[in-house]
């Protein structure tokens, strides 16, 4: 009896101390910052954070085709919206992020180089952005050429990724000599690519890009899940994400 209960605490304690895991589904422009924040809340936390990447469309599809999710981190507010109490918990959606859309280029410019000037000279071959349809990131880029009068002028020359991680992908390839990324991926493509240049694109030409997460119906008994949504909002986790370049609603 004895050698029984010592095997029922001994079950208990393995249990107990097993590492769980959460997935999150993580839109593809914020991936960089999700790294380092992954990193913190795992050496805090006995928990493995599983990150699945894709176009918020792409990852809306997995959702409501019942893929094992727990967290949906969108790169916009519209796609958790679409999700009905099926697949989410009601009232946890909240903004974590406000993302950035900047512009690089091959060509040669001066690094005095406007970004509306840029356009006027026509100077490029091969433009790369999201596709509009599944990426608000290529929504941004979309509202961006319409709002200086080029969205017609260069259909020829447009290129549609997937998302914007494959924008980068297009840029590092130079299968395109231009293109809209993400500011959170500025970082890592300076340490990888040492010609070429950023232009800063006015923020009125294209509306907020406001990031939402939300909390899905099959990480409702996932303690961590709710634990790692507070982290989400720790002034220690929104300092990384500003490093990244975007902004955060107070």
């Amino acid at each position: 009896m004895r050698f029984f209960f010592f095997l029922l605490i001994i079950l208990f304690n393995f249990q107990t101390n097993a590492k769980q895991s959460i997935n999150i589904a993580v839109a593809s422009n914020f991936i960089e910052p999700m790294k380092e924040i992954k990193r913190l809340f795992e050496e805090e936390n006995l928990v493995e954070l599983i990150i699945v990447k894709g176009s918020s469309s792409h990852l809306y599809a997995q959702i409501i085709n019942r893929a094992p999710l727990d967290i949906f981190l969108s790169a916009d507010q519209k796609t958790p919206k679409l999700l009905d109490e099926n697949f989410i918990i009601p009232k946890t959606q909240f903004t974590y992020a406000i993302g950035k859309l900047v512009f690089w280029t091959s060509n040669q410019v001066s690094v005095q180089e406007n970004f509306l000037n840029f356009f006027k000279k026509n100077k490029i071959n091969i433009l790369a952005i999201a596709n509009p349809k599944f990426s608000p990131y290529g929504k941004a880029s979309k509202e961006v050429l319409k709002n200086i009068n080029v969205w017609e002028k260069l259909q020829k020359k447009i290129v549609l990724a997937n998302n914007i991680n494959q924008v980068v992908s297009f840029l590092y390839s130079r299968n395109a000599d231009s293109g809209f990324i993400s500011f959170s991926d500025k970082k890592k493509f300076q340490t990888r690519i040492n010609k070429g240049l950023f232009l800063d694109i006015p923020e009125k030409l294209f509306t907020n890009i406001k990031q939402d997460a939300v909390l899905l119906s099959m990480g409702r008994k996932k303690k961590f899940s709710k634990i790692f949504l507070r982290f989400l909002r720790t002034t220690r986790v929104k300092s990384i994400i500003k490093e990244y370049g975007y902004k955060i609603e107070n």
